[in-house]
């Protein structure tokens, strides 16, 4: 659960640092893989697209769509938004606090594993029943051979004196 917590803080405090952009209401732009017009069409995103900035370089941001995929666009198709530097300290904050969490949630682990190779490593102790039941199977097995042997004996003393 606290792993949980920290990648939906990280991922939170993420998108709130970088600059969010929107694609201008009159027009579709073309997301392209460079900083000109000559590379190829990446995707083409419909007016009002919300995107992340990543990089901004003269005519061209770098911007990442919702779905992960990143490209170019040229700055002049874009409306940029301004983030808050107070919403980015709390959420700094809050980060911090999660990276705290999670060292601990890695000791915890790290504690339960180490208790889960000592239980491994144990030798498994013979239960009180398995000790009777192989004292029992012994016996049996010894008076068997006991039996055979007895018997051997008799009959071989009886048939001692006769020769067929």
């Amino acid at each position: 659960m606290k792993i949980f917590l920290f990648l939906t803080m990280l991922m939170w405090g993420g998108a709130a640092t970088a600059q969010t952009a929107l694609v201008t209401d009159t027009a579709r732009v073309n997301m392209r893989s460079g900083k000109a017009e000559n590379y190829r069409v990446v995707k083409v995103l419909p007016p009002s697209t919300e995107v992340q900035v990543i990089e901004i370089d003269q005519d061209y941001a770098k911007v990442k769509t919702v779905d992960e995929e990143t490209g170019w666009v040229q700055l002049k198709l874009l409306t940029i938004h301004k983030t808050d530097p107070e919403k980015t300290n709390q959420n700094q904050a809050a980060l911090e606090v999660a990276q705290k969490e999670l060292v601990a949630a890695r000791v915890e682990l790290a504690n339960l594993q180490r208790e889960v190779e000592q239980k491994q490593n144990k030798p498994e102790a013979i239960a009180p029943t398995s000790y009777l039941l192989l004292l029992a199977f012994s016996a049996f097995a010894g008076g068997v051979v006991i039996g055979v042997l007895a018997l051997r004996a008799y009959y071989h003393k009886r048939l001692h004196g006769l020769r067929i």
